[in-house]
């Protein structure tokens, strides 16, 4: 008993004195309390089969320390707490995988990519109150702010690559980007693609786009908006600005594309709207506007007169009183027209002093057609030949009759006209008269319908007169929203 009892005190003495311990050298480094030394042979850790990370079991009896390392051999648990085959540590509340890719139940993301990941749960980004950030080189590209705002660069090195597609939730806006910088050349976001057309090469087939923006679908009701760009100039309060305050601007061979539908209650459709904020209060509308390529429903109310849409390309008002409006390319009431509006028809010509003096054109309830020219009587008659394109495009019969005005250069028994057409007419002298004179004619007629080419009528022009026209435009009615966007 004496002889036991002295062998394990040695022992306990002996593990005292030499606490560090070496297998396969005696060779020990400093600081290393247990050291191996192996060509051919390894560590093995022990083996056990977890079910996922956040049960401790089968290793227990719980709680068990901080820092235990196992091999895991089994393929359990799903989502998050997902385990499969490698080492696991016990961080104090879950086993933490050591190795990612392609261990789905690791929670570092591997540069080789993950699998079996959660898009609830599995996400890059912060669970604190803290702004995320993209580097390269060690310096900031990208910063996700903590309130969701997503900068570009930052304000002093914008990002001059590309932004290829952003996808954004119901209600919520794809990209808002803002340049808050004094200097003029700072861009918000500046989008160039040089991937032009060229005929015969392999370049783009559809061409080259910088922003494009798209509503996959009509607004809900007539109070909501659905937006494929909006582009708000910012509004200051210096009363003076060296430059200018621009939504979107457009520069190219095409300059701005703006395509798709609007509808403003029911009563308008337009594709673009164009608005000058006179007052610098976007909860009013009282400064000129423009629309383009746009429809005006129902516009006439009076009366019992049939219902009359007006569909134009452009139109335009100085929203200053009832007659500064005109449209552009009109169509209205089955008949077309360059320009159709309030005010009068002018042109400008430059006096001795170099200022620019108006000149009205005549206007008249009928779609007519004028012509002038001059000729002679021989024998005391004359036969005016109309010009055969002018004869093509006028209408001629007894209930629209061409109108002669004949204008006498000489002395006679006076000259009446007979025998009109719409190909000419004859002017004779009164009483059988024989003279030989000159005169000036002025002819007037009715334009012809404008016809298609199967016979149907492109535009109507005959029996047009005093035709009911479109109303001066409400330029409350076609906007739904204002989007108070103030950058300051």
């Amino acid at each position: 008993m004496k002889k036991t009892l002295f062998l394990v005190t040695s022992f306990l003495f002996t593990l005292n004195v030499f606490s560090q311990v070496g297998i396969g050298t005696t060779n020990i480094q400093n600081g290393v309390e247990f050291q191996i030394e192996s060509n051919s042979r390894g560590l093995l850790i022990p083996r056990v089969a977890l079910t996922a990370t956040n049960v401790v079991a089968p290793v227990g009896p719980a709680p068990i320390a901080t820092g235990v390392l196992i091999f895991n051999t089994a393929t359990a648990g799903a989502g998050i707490t997902a385990v499969s085959p490698g080492f696991y540590y016990w961080s104090g509340t879950e086993w933490v995988a050591l190795k990612s890719a392609p261990l789905a139940a690791s929670q570092d993301w591997s540069l080789t990519g993950n699998t079996g990941t959660n898009p609830s749960t599995n996400f890059l980004g912060t669970t604190d109150n803290q702004n995320f950030q993209i580097r390269t080189n060690n310096t900031n590209r990208v910063t996700v702010e903590n309130d969701g705002q997503v900068i570009l660069g930052t304000n002093t090195t914008p990002i001059t690559n590309t932004l290829t597609t952003i996808n954004a939730g119901a209600g919520q806006i794809g990209l808002f980007v803002n340049s808050n910088n004094s200097q003029r050349t700072i861009r918000a976001l500046n989008a160039t693609n040089t991937q032009f057309v060229i005929d015969g090469g392999n370049l783009d087939p559809n061409g080259g786009r910088g922003v494009i923006g798209i509503s996959a679908a009509l607004a809900a009701n007539a109070t909501s908006t659905v937006i494929g760009v909006l582009g708000v100039g910012g509004r200051t309060t210096f009363t003076e600005l060296p430059g200018e305050s621009i939504g979107v601007s457009g520069q190219g061979t095409t300059g701005l594309h703006v395509r798709g539908v609007g509808k403003g209650n029911g009563v308008d459709y337009f594709s673009a709207y164009f608005e000058y904020d006179q007052d610098d209060n976007l909860s009013t509308s009282n400064g000129p506007f423009a629309r383009i390529a746009g429809k005006d429903v129902d516009y006439f109310t009076g009366g019992s007169a049939a219902r009359r849409d007006v569909t134009y390309g452009g139109y335009f008002d100085a929203n200053t009183s009832t007659t500064d409006y005109v449209f552009v390319g009109a169509r209205n009431n089955n008949t077309s027209y360059k320009v159709l509006g309030g005010g009068s028809l002018s042109t400008m010509v430059e006096d001795r002093n170099g200022n620019n003096r108006i000149l009205h054109a005549t206007e008249t309830p009928e779609i007519l057609f004028e012509d002038f020219g001059t000729g002679k009587l021989v024998n005391g008659e004359a036969y005016i030949k109309i010009d055969e394109l002018m004869s093509d495009h006028i209408f001629v019969d007894e209930r629209h009759p061409m109108k002669v005005f004949i204008q006498l250069e000489g002395d006679c028994n006076g000259v009446y006209v007979t025998e009109k057409t719409k190909n000419g007419f004859k002017v004779k002298e009164l009483q059988n008269g024989r003279s030989n004179v000159s005169f000036s004619w002025n002819m007037v007629a009715n334009r012809a319908d404008t016809l298609e080419k199967d016979g149907t009528i492109a535009s109507k022009h005959v029996d047009v007169r005093f035709p009911i026209g479109p109303k001066k435009m409400n330029q409350e009615k076609s906007v739904e929203k204002k989007y108070e966007i103030e950058v300051k």
